[in-house]
């Protein structure tokens, strides 16, 4: 038998079963034509081959859900990743107002309140001394907290009749009703609406998504479930990743996916193996760290806040009554009790009425179910998308949130895996880093990366190898139906795969984040090399 490639003397593993290895395989025309010893696999004739020398060879990840634009975009603003005080954060911020031409917008990402000294949000008054004339607007690591200066909140027209209007959750306010800055969810749309975009020509945009996918390929991604959702300011366009498939500069298989349904008659999958349209995207409620996840009981520190919800329950039910009529997949963004509550009543009500074959309903975040939830979505076809990550940002904080009776089924993949659903994994990136081994080691040990708290946050629900690395790998293969294509080092598959320089299931689990990729494959093709 011919092949164009034949890779030998490896640990292969296929992810087909746990810790189920060969030492050899062959490529031809993009694909995996066969899998087997280094002896059976060296008598093909061959063009290439390629030892191994004992490395490990996992499947090329998949990340199943983020915002891969709105990554890219995000390069341009201020990274306030890390910062450890207000203070450290409004300097930043201010080093880059001494930059920017007066009246210029400034924009910040990635604050977490919760790892500040101060333990809060800042308000207005802090932005405001650093500046008050430039409009400023700085965003919480989860896209749904959001604090403004005056200027900001002048220009988009937030006032205290804007307060009056819409809910505290939305526009926080100070003792005598005027905004403090604090805008969640759709209360800073007008902010979003007025704020330039840094990435406005179409030149721009493709230079964007093209610098991180190739970036993505040095972590050892080979496909994206990218979103867009247009609420909080994130952008996607499927015709950018066909240009750049035509060019011959997208390294990522791409699924992308819109909070608007499709303006004519196509179903979820049309497309090809390297761009295709995903799924119909609905946001439910905010997040747990700015307390805008939508719970049954208030939040065990804050008794008087229960979260809040994007959508009424009926708006929920037409929306996934239409999409699911239309032949979309549908993911939707529900993080607490109550708001995956309301969802799963929608599947319920939709499903029975028109019970789609195949339907893959997906089900992302969901950081705060219980069992009542869990037992009804075993009559449902859904599955999970979770970002591990998170965790490991949360962990000191998450309790706090739930309290101890919820904190059983907070970030509960475990319970989810063994009831039989499928899992996938993902960053939701720019909110967490990209980097796979961030999440699987996360998954595997329940613990920050500082090693915190010493056997593992709720260990019960801490997953194996096998499992984390099937997030990343043959589930996120299954969430866009193509399990069939790729997923896994079997024959008939697509030779996406990628080679590291330690066995995940040999290393010490806090290992597991410093494992390195040192070459990624699409198709059989070379796109990183360390």
């Amino acid at each position: 038998m011919y092949a164009e490639k034949i890779f030998v003397n490896g640990t292969v593993y296929t992810m087909e079963n746990e810790a189920e290895a060969v030492e050899a395989f062959a490529v031809r025309d993009h694909k995996i034509i066969a899998v087997g010893t280094t002896e059976e696999i060296s008598g093909f004739e061959y063009d290439e081959k390629i030892d191994l020398q004992g490395k490990t060879v996992l499947p090329g990840f998949i990340d199943a859900h983020l915002h891969l634009l709105a990554y890219g975009a995000g390069l341009l603003s201020v990274d306030l990743r890390g910062t450890e005080s207000i203070g450290e954060a409004m300097d930043r911020v201010a080093k880059r107002a001494a930059e920017t031409p007066e009246g210029e917008w400034i924009r910040g990402l990635n604050f977490d309140q919760e790892a500040f000294a101060e333990r809060r949000l800042p308000t207005r008054e802090e932005l405001d001394a650093v500046s008050t004339k430039h409009p400023i607007l700085i965003s919480r690591y989860c896209q749904h907290v959001h604090v403004a200066n005056t200027k900001a909140l002048e220009m988009a027209g937030i006032d205290r009749e804007y307060a009056a209007r819409v809910s505290y959750e939305l526009c926080n306010t100070d003792a005598d009703g005027e905004p403090n800055g604090i805008l969640c969810d759709t209360g800073v749309s007008p902010v979003l609406a007025i704020i330039p975009n840094p990435i406005a020509t179409y030149e721009a945009k493709k230079q964007a998504a093209k610098m991180v996918c190739w970036d993505m390929a040095k972590y050892g991604i080979t496909g994206a479930h990218t979103i867009r959702g247009k609420h909080v300011d994130l952008d996607e366009y499927l015709n950018i990743y066909q240009d750049l498939e035509d060019e011959g500069q997208l390294p990522v298989r791409i699924y992308a996916s819109f909070d608007d349904y499709p303006n004519l008659p196509f179903r979820t999958g049309l497309g090809n193996e390297k761009v295709k349209y995903g799924y119909y995207k609905i946001y439910l409620d905010g997040s747990l760290g700015g307390r805008g996840a939508y719970f049954t009981e208030p939040y065990s520190d804050a008794p008087d806040t229960y979260g809040a919800m994007i959508h009424t329950p009926e708006e929920i039910d037409e929306m996934v009554d239409k999409a699911n009529d239309m032949g979309l997949q549908i993911g939707v963004h529900c993080i607490g009790d109550k708001a995956i509550e309301c969802l799963v009543s929608a599947i319920e009500k939709a499903y029975a009425k028109n019970p789609r074959p195949d339907a893959r309903f997906r089900l992302i975040h969901v950081l705060g179910i219980n069992q009542d939830l869990i037992d009804r979505c075993k009559k449902l076809p859904v599955m999970f998308d979770v970002q591990p990550k998170f965790l490991a940002s949360d962990v000191r904080w998450a309790e706090d949130r739930l309290g101890p009776q919820r904190s059983h089924y907070g970030f509960a993949w475990k319970k989810l895996i063994d009831a039989g659903f499928v899992v996938t994994g993902s960053s939701d990136s720019p909110v967490e880093p990209y980097n796979p081994f961030l999440g699987i080691y996360a998954a595997v040990t329940r613990q920050g990366l500082d090693g915190w708290p010493e056997g593992g946050w709720y260990p019960e629900n801490k997953c194996s190898v096998y499992e984390a690395l099937s997030m990343y790998t043959k589930n996120g293969a299954y969430a866009s139906f193509e399990e069939k294509i790729k997923g896994t080092i079997t024959p008939g598959k697509l030779a996406d795969f990628i080679i590291v320089d330690a066995d995940p299931y040999k290393v010490e689990p806090a290992a597991l984040k410093d494992i390195t990729v040192l070459k990624t494959y699409l198709g059989g093709e070379t796109t990183y090399e360390k």
